[in-house]
């Protein structure tokens, strides 16, 4: 199995179909939760699944996609879920990161895995809580993250300070020092980045945690997808730089 390319015409490479989407035109974003986009010539609320700043993404007169909701009761009748940028679609759910990365796990497409370990995901061990265990021999701690900017062919993460993201690299560190396995995944959701970089500038706190957990040996990787109108799709591997 290749780890490093998968073959574009392996049915197996769609790993996270979206469904139906609406085309709308965005306007502007109100809020952390609520943006508002004009569809057939009507202007709508509809809900970001993203806590990140989205200034590099988000822009006015810009296409974008947006996804029904399921809850008749949502005051937001649609997610916006991907925009249309010059290099490609970018998905901005965050939320999908880890349905994402379920199936790349049973796939076995994160080669530093057990591949016939149990997952569990929201794992809580101690005071932490991480994206998913997986249990074989012992047990792995995997966190994830979602990525959305990329300038001059890099992507980066965060696009804002997060004390959150910082605590739970902090956390990977300190079990990782305690005996377990642990793993950072970074997940680029568009398909224009050459490499990642945690972004120095904008949380350099964040990114002085992850330059230690690579140092001590903890597995970071950040995975390339290819995000269409059907679906998001697993690429490849990124080189990570910590040029600040």
């Amino acid at each position: 199995m290749n780890q490093n390319k998968r073959d574009f015409n392996d049915p197996n490479r769609v790993v996270l179909p979206f469904g139906e989407l609406k085309q709308a035109i965005f306007l502007e974003r109100k809020n952390r939760f609520i943006a508002r986009v004009e569809i057939e010539g009507s202007i709508l609320d509809v809900h970001v699944p993203s806590t990140g700043r989205l200034d590099t993404v988000l822009k006015k007169g810009l296409s974008v996609y947006l996804k029904a909701s399921n809850n008749p009761s949502r005051k937001t009748p649609y997610s916006l879920l991907l925009v249309q940028q010059e290099g490609g679609l970018v998905c901005v759910d965050a939320i999908l990161v880890n349905h994402f990365t379920r199936l790349m796990l049973q796939h076995q497409w994160l080669p530093s895995i057990p591949s016939e370990g149990i997952i569990q995901q929201e794992y809580k061990m101690g005071e932490s809580r991480f994206d998913f265990a997986i249990h074989e021999r012992k047990t792995h701690l995997l966190e994830v993250k979602s990525v959305n900017m990329v300038v001059d062919e890099i992507a980066y993460f965060p696009d804002a300070p997060s004390e959150r993201g910082t605590k739970h690299v902090e956390e990977l560190i300190h079990w990782h020092q305690h005996g377990f396995p642990c793993h950072l995944l970074f997940v680029v959701q568009r398909g224009d980045a050459k490499c990642f970089s945690p972004h120095f500038k904008r949380d350099p706190k964040f990114s002085d945690a992850v330059k230690r957990a690579l140092e001590i040996g903890i597995e970071t990787k950040a995975c390339l997808t290819d995000v269409t109108l059907d679906g998001m799709y697993w690429d490849s591997w990124l080189p990570i730089k910590l040029d600040q």
